[in-house]
């Protein structure tokens, strides 16, 4: 029997799933005026990107903002196709998860991205977003898996309350000077545990996907030898069911050059039996490199 509510909630994150499936297929089809009837007209827009040419970076607000980006990106890039990967809705708020294909009219090269967006809605219309997007990078040792429909309909149980998950998200993400603790993350991630980081592997060389706690805490442990995390703070996190995805803002400095920088980042992870099978990253990488020298 559901709570009292529970009905009216549901029924809200449905439709809300269902405007983002709607979304992602109108920028896919290149439709700015239906695009645009999704967001608030005061609509406030954070691109977090690769900043490598493909997509505007920056912050802006209002209708002519988005409709300038979107006409600005349609000119240079033809987008083919768009797969979702994950929808978490959780109240007036949404993470979605997705990969496309785009070409480039000017050379005709295809670029294929992955992209996330955080979303917060104001009666049916979005009024704040966060995008970030960067070069997807093929896996490595760890191909993805789809899940079957049967596993989307009934998920396994994280294990976990809601606060439990996000206590150990904000764990796992504050590093201290000294470095992060491996300890928290073979405690908190299951031995087979599926770690993707997104990315060109050109700049950044553990790009892609990888399987095991091995995989993870080596990775884990090269970040923390090249930087040290001076503050941080999670203002998002959305969750639903077993999975988690959260929004940072982290200051670094890289310990070889001394350089600090403010770099935003995006996880999607998912609980299991109490444990973290898989976690997936996004960040803003031309920031890391910039500290680098």
């Amino acid at each position: 029997m559901q709570g009292i509510g529970g009905g009216a909630r549901r029924a809200a994150g449905n439709e809300i799933r269902r405007l983002v499936h709607e979304l992602i297929k109108l920028r896919t089809a290149g439709d700015i005026p239906a695009t645009l009837k999704l967001f608030a007209e005061d609509v406030e827009l954070n691109y977090n990107c690769a900043k490598v040419g493909l997509f505007p970076a920056g912050q802006w607000r209002g209708h002519d903002a988005l409709r300038d980006n979107l006409r600005r990106t349609g000119i240079e890039f033809e987008p083919l196709d768009a797969e979702v990967k994950d929808v978490l809705v959780e109240g007036d708020r949404a993470a979605v998860r997705w990969m496309s294909h785009w070409r480039r009219r000017a050379t005709g090269q295809v670029h294929c991205m992955d992209m996330a967006h955080f979303l917060r809605w104001r009666k049916n219309r979005i009024a704040e977003m966060h995008e970030f997007v960067d070069r997807h990078a093929q896996s490595r040792a760890a191909d993805e898996t789809p899940r079957s429909f049967e596993e989307m309909l009934n998920p396994p149980h994280p294990g976990l309350s809601r606060e439990e998950m996000a206590q150990r998200m904000m764990e796992l993400g504050n590093f201290s000077r000294q470095g992060p603790e491996v300890e928290l993350f073979r405690r908190y991630c299951s031995p087979d545990v599926v770690c993707e980081f997104v990315g060109d592997r050109a700049t950044i060389s553990y790009a892609g996907r990888h399987r095991g706690i091995g995989a993870l805490v080596n990775i884990v442990r090269t970040i923390g030898v090249d930087f040290e995390q001076v503050g941080g703070a999670t203002p998002e996190m959305v969750v639903e069911g077993g999975a988690v995805a959260t929004r940072r803002t982290v200051e670094w400095r890289h310990r070889g050059t001394g350089r600090r920088g403010i770099v935003e980042l995006a996880d999607f992870v998912r609980f299991e039996g109490g444990l973290i099978v898989e976690l997936v990253e996004f960040r803003d990488s031309v920031a890391l490199l910039q500290m680098q020298g």
